[in-house]
């Protein structure tokens, strides 16, 4: 529908208002979603160690865990997924200017945003070995693990511009193609630029 009504308005415009009626219908699509991506934490359960214990009761719990025959780790893995989008309800008449004497169509559009989409409800078992007299591991240890892993995925990403860089080029990379091959006809070049 998108793709109509940018065609339809770019080669049937022949005045001002039939462009800004364009832009209007443009506008109610809000966001054009270009590119995802998931984003994993691994991360393992093993018995606490004496110099890791925070207080005299888990001091105990690592003696205690330290006597006993057996083996006990396991790992969990658990994802969040990003998302790419461009706001097209930020665009502007003013964004998209055609030159009929040399066939060109230059379209500016509003800047990649990214933003989470979600995360995984439940982790996955990746590993699992319990042996000899040491305990399960229960729901409240696999609980705290989760909570741990998730402010490690989200502080790494908000740390690190590689995966919004990514997920930015990539939507950029997409929007480009995908308008091209939309306004590309009759002859038309395509430049797509983006505002930052």
């Amino acid at each position: 529908m998108l793709a109509t009504l940018l065609l339809l308005a770019l080669v049937s415009c022949n005045g001002h208002d039939e462009e800004r009626n364009y832009y209007a219908e443009v506008r109610s699509v809000d966001k054009l979603v270009l590119a995802q991506m998931a984003v994993t934490k691994m991360a393992t359960i093993d018995d606490l160690k004496l110099e890791e214990a925070d207080g005299v009761r888990q001091a105990a719990m690592a003696v205690v865990d330290a006597l006993k025959i057996g083996n006990r780790r396991a790992a969990y893995s658990y994802s969040t997924y990003l998302r790419a989008y461009i706001d097209l309800s930020a665009l502007t008449p003013e964004d998209v200017s055609v030159d009929e004497r040399k066939r060109t169509i230059t379209l500016t559009l509003p800047a990649v945003q990214t933003e989470y989409l979600g995360r995984d409800i439940a982790m996955r078992e990746e590993h699992y070995r319990v042996t000899g007299l040491r305990s399960a591991i229960d729901a409240g240890e696999r609980a705290a693990i989760k909570e741990k892993m998730n402010t490690a995925l989200r502080r790494e990403v908000e740390e690190k511009p590689f995966f919004r860089d990514r997920l930015v080029a990539e939507a950029r990379a997409k929007a480009s193609a995908y308008f091209g091959a939309i306004l590309g006809g009759d002859g038309y070049t395509v430049n797509v630029e983006f505002k930052d």
